[in-house]
């Protein structure tokens, strides 16, 4: 990956830190000009611009770098019936980079390969204050879902990595997405996770304990029902009683497996994340929930 004003691409660099696998998880890039395919069950294609490679795959993310260009170009499906809902996607994506975006021009909407299509341009700044640039381009497909595309540079850089993303949306095809029936059976039932922790117990320091639980229900056939309970408790040495405090959250929506991403939808909004189900255990987005 070639990088010229190295400073000023910190966070490409973080993100590229966040990503980092063991070698056996990685994937090899593929020859220039090769085509790009994303995670099993999305059905969306595309093919990778010449002398750019996919480096690197993360759940459904893929980040492709070139040898003779600055900067990096990110691409994701989601199951996206609006802009606002891949919008979104991305704005959780900047916040994993530790990012903040601000709109640089007015988005507009078009037809890309036949499908609607939204542009977009953001500034951001690393932590030096240096300003990285990101190019956004969603396809939202017939099928219910949608690709983002998002390409990140110095603003000296950018008008050439923006023909590069071009280039790359023009030839996204897209087919139905094959939903994970099976898999969402395999769910049903109800899920649990659990952390505590105590700390003090001294005659001055008095004792502090910190637990959180979250509960998801999965009917098995794409309804999902989730309640999350916080409590602190403060005991202070010579005064009786003591300080303590309770928060809860609670939701419920629809959830959809594709390939390795559980989606959920709910009023609040969407998330995906990737999963695994090994058998009375479900790690979902970094957190592991036992079966009840």
């Amino acid at each position: 990956m070639a990088l010229s004003n190295l400073d000023s691409v910190m966070g490409l660099l973080a993100l590229a830190a966040a990503m980092a696998q063991p070698a056996s998880a990685q994937i090899s890039a593929g020859p220039a000009g090769s085509g790009g395919e994303t995670p099993s069950g999305w059905n969306i294609s595309y093919k990778v611009p010449l002398q750019w490679q996919v480096a690197k795959r993360l759940g459904r993310l893929e980040m492709l770098t070139s040898n003779t260009a600055a900067g990096a170009i990110f691409v994701a499906p989601g199951l996206y019936r609006s802009f606002d809902e891949a919008v979104a996607d991305l704005s959780a994506f900047y916040q994993s980079m530790n990012l903040q975006a601000y709109p640089a021009e007015q988005p507009t909407q078009s037809t890309i390969a036949g499908m609607q299509a939204m542009t977009a341009t953001y500034a951001s700044q690393d932590q030096s204050g240096h300003t990285v640039q990101g190019r956004f381009i969603a396809l939202l497909t017939p099928h219910g879902t949608g690709f983002n595309m998002l390409a990140m540079t110095t603003p000296e850089q950018m008008s050439g990595l923006r023909a590069v993303l071009e280039q790359l949306a023009a030839s996204v095809k897209a087919g139905p997405p094959d939903v994970n029936q099976q898999a969402m059976a395999a769910l049903a039932g109800t899920w649990i996770l659990y952390a505590g922790n105590y700390e003090g117990g001294t005659k001055v320091g008095g004792t502090t304990s910190h637990s959180h639980e979250e509960t998801v229900v999965f009917d098995g056939r794409g309804s999902f029902q989730y309640q999350s309970t916080s409590t602190v408790m403060v005991v202070t040495p010579g005064y009786t009683g003591g300080g303590d405090g309770a928060s809860q959250t609670s939701d419920a929506g629809s959830y959809t497996i594709i390939g390795n991403t559980l989606v959920f939808k709910s009023s609040k909004g969407q998330i995906a994340v990737d999963f695994q189900l090994q058998g009375g255990q479900l790690v979902a987005g970094g957190k592991t929930y036992l079966r009840q």
